[in-house]
């Protein structure tokens, strides 16, 4: 009985898949997902008003590029410790502060943060990086590679806060003391 062309082209196929697997390969399957990370950071702009930079990148092994941010919110959740005074976002996107959160869209596909890159955002507000820090889950957010609604695929991802300059400055300084002490 002869087998169809298709199914011998299948066949074929995972017998060389588990040859590879036997032998101590991998195979790679591309998935259309969402790997999105990101950092903020913020510094003081004018007395009590601080102005943050938020920097969203999308992996290099997705195919899958991000099309819109809720930043600081998951469903139902709003992070950020008070509502920002103002948003914006980078060239083709626009900024939506809604309650403690802010939505970053894409104004088209083309303005989209493909895999492998990054764009940088811009919010400013009257809480300070150490209150941003303070804040349970201030960080957690929900990428999209459509509109910000339920579109799938989304993934939710946690912004890391950098740490404020006058800290890492002090923490310098710590140090050079400290070692300037153990050589006396």
């Amino acid at each position: 009985m002869k087998m169809p062309s298709v199914f011998n082209s299948m066949l074929t196929l995972l017998f060389a898949g588990a040859m590879a697997l036997a032998l101590g390969g991998s195979l790679t399957l591309q998935a259309q997902t969402i790997n999105a990370s990101g950092q903020v950071s913020g510094v003081l702009s004018s007395p009590g008003v601080y102005h943050y930079s938020l920097t969203i990148g999308e992996g290099t092994g997705t195919t899958t590029p991000i099309a819109s941010i809720w930043y600081a919110w998951v469903p139902g959740v709003f992070y950020l410790p008070s509502v920002p005074t103002s948003a914006s976002g980078p060239s083709g996107w626009t900024a939506n502060i809604v309650a403690n959160s802010i939505q970053f869209s894409a104004n088209s596909s083309s303005d989209d943060i493909a895999p492998g890159t990054s764009k940088t955002f811009d919010y400013f507000a009257t809480f300070s990086p150490a209150q941003l820090a303070a804040a349970p889950n201030s960080g957690r957010s929900v990428a999209y590679a459509g509109a910000v609604d339920a579109s799938s695929p989304s993934e939710i991802f946690t912004v890391q806060i950098a740490p404020e300059p006058s800290a890492a400055a002090l923490g310098l300084v710590g140090l050079f003391l400290l070692r300037r002490r153990l050589r006396a």
